[in-house]
């Protein structure tokens, strides 16, 4: 156990203090120059867009927490009599796609709301915005610390309501969209265990095909590798089977369960 354990800390320990210290000072002249030129980019980029008029996305953020958060003598950052006018206007605060937020959309929520009139929609499961600086773990803080409505607790931190219902699909793309991603998704890739309690359900009552039909039938999942002889076999004989799916024949849309579209190929490598 002991070696085991020496092992791992010569992995993660390959630096002394001494040696640590020595690259801080050798690093420093280089990172003054690259705090130097990011700075002159900043101040050179702000002018142009002064110059022709133009804010982008980060400069929206940024412009708000200025008018919103102020100094007080203390140095402290507070709220702004502008944004404790909004505070005061405003019932209730509605923020969709929160799984989306980013720390300063986060402080300017915090500074306009009461801290018991914000009602935030997001599924973690749907975040796409980490170049932009999301930081999902604000959802799931909340997620895991606020406890379902009907529980009737003290907790005064919060409650959630989980919307699983899905009007969109069939409960047969449903069951295999969770079938996949019970098995792929978790803490450790996607930030959630993808356990029942996070299936989709069917919301809608799609009327079901006439029997004999070639559609709206049970979902299947092909992973094919075309390296292997014995996979490329079983290409071909899928090939056949979409093949004869893409001849169904002229249907119209689809549309609140009565009628059917037909089906398409797409190929993306």
């Amino acid at each position: 156990m002991k070696k085991d354990i020496e092992k791992i800390t010569k992995k993660i320990f390959i630096y002394d203090s001494e040696n640590a210290i020595k690259d801080i000072y050798e690093m420093y002249d280089s990172l003054k120059r690259i705090k130097k030129i990011v700075n002159e980019f900043e101040n050179n980029f702000s002018q142009k867009k002064k110059d022709k008029n133009i804010i982008d996305f980060h400069d929206i953020e940024h412009f708000a927490l200025k008018i919103l958060v102020v100094q007080n003598e203390n140095k402290e950052y507070v709220p702004s009599q502008v944004a404790t006018k909004i505070m005061e206007k405003y019932e209730e605060i509605a923020i969709d796609e929160y799984q989306d937020s980013n720390l300063v959309q986060e402080y300017i929520l915090n500074v306009v709301s009461r801290q018991n009139n914000t009602f935030m929609v997001g599924d973690v499961k749907q975040s796409i915005y980490k170049f932009r600086q999301a930081r999902p773990e604000l959802f799931l803080e909340k997620y895991e610390k606020y406890e379902l409505v009907e529980e009737n607790s003290e907790n005064k931190t919060g409650k959630k309501i989980k919307l699983f219902k899905n009007f969109r699909s069939r409960e047969n793309i449903l069951k295999i969209t969770n079938l996949i991603f019970d098995q792929i998704m978790s803490k450790k890739l996607g930030d959630i265990n993808y356990t029942k309690e996070e299936y989709l359900n069917p919301g809608a009552n799609y009327e079901e095909p006439p029997k004999g039909s070639n559609f709206a039938g049970k979902a299947e999942l092909h992973i094919i590798d075309m390296a292997k002889r014995r996979s490329e076999v079983r290409g071909r004989k899928l090939e056949i089977k979409l093949r004869k799916i893409l001849k169904i024949g002229d249907k119209n849309l689809e549309c609140r369960g009565r009628y059917y579209r037909r089906p398409r190929y797409s190929h993306n490598k």
